[in-house]
């Protein structure tokens, strides 16, 4: 991992990009994966997003001028590697689409508890800008059907009321498989099983 870049709260560690996602979040939202996770949770969803690599770097301002270029999308959604290890650019990122009148929701390996007791002011200032959070380790022997959540043991936490009531929430029982072929012809398969 390039630490200058990690220092730099501007710079954002990027392991994927989608446009356009209805199972990762209530209604059709932008999806950001980044690159690297300290939590390393068995059976991770995700386990070519873990190691702290580089992967492709991006300003904070060029991927909300992306994102905010993808036509009639609601929000996006921060997942992962682990977003609270980039919190400092993601809370620059996040703060810039809610401006635009963009939902924010976040999956995080951390618990409710972990984040807010750590008093982490990069972590304070993400979840200020975030509208949903999804915590917890992910564990495989807890299945889960409610709406965004892997496992059983994780909370769906709203922090503004802004998605409380979105109908997505109550229509989207049970998990959902999403796929998308590119231009290039590769298949993204995203969602939950």
């Amino acid at each position: 991992m390039n630490s200058q870049r990690q220092e730099d709260g501007g710079l954002i560690n990027m392991a994927a990009f989608l446009a356009k996602s209805r199972a990762n979040g209530p209604g059709l939202r932008a999806v950001v994966w980044v690159q690297g996770c300290p939590r390393r949770c068995e059976d991770c969803f995700n386990q070519d997003m873990l190691e702290f690599r580089d992967n492709e770097w991006l300003p904070a301002a060029e991927l909300a001028a992306r994102i905010l270029a993808v036509r009639e999308i609601d929000g996006v959604t921060f997942s992962g590697g682990e977003p609270f290890a980039q919190a400092a650019a993601l809370a620059g990122l996040a703060e810039q689409l809610q401006a635009a009148g963009l939902t924010v929701v976040i999956f995080t390996g951390y618990t409710y508890a972990d984040l807010t007791a750590a008093n982490n002011p990069d972590w304070n200032r993400l979840l200020a800008a975030a509208d949903v959070l999804v915590a917890g380790p992910y564990k495989k022997d807890l299945p889960s059907q409610d709406y965004l959540l892997g496992s059983a043991n994780q909370e769906l936490i709203y922090l503004t009321d802004r998605l409380k009531n979105h109908p997505d929430r109550h229509s989207s029982q049970g998990h959902t498989l999403e796929f998308t072929v590119d231009l290039a012809g590769n298949i993204v398969t995203t969602g939950f099983k």
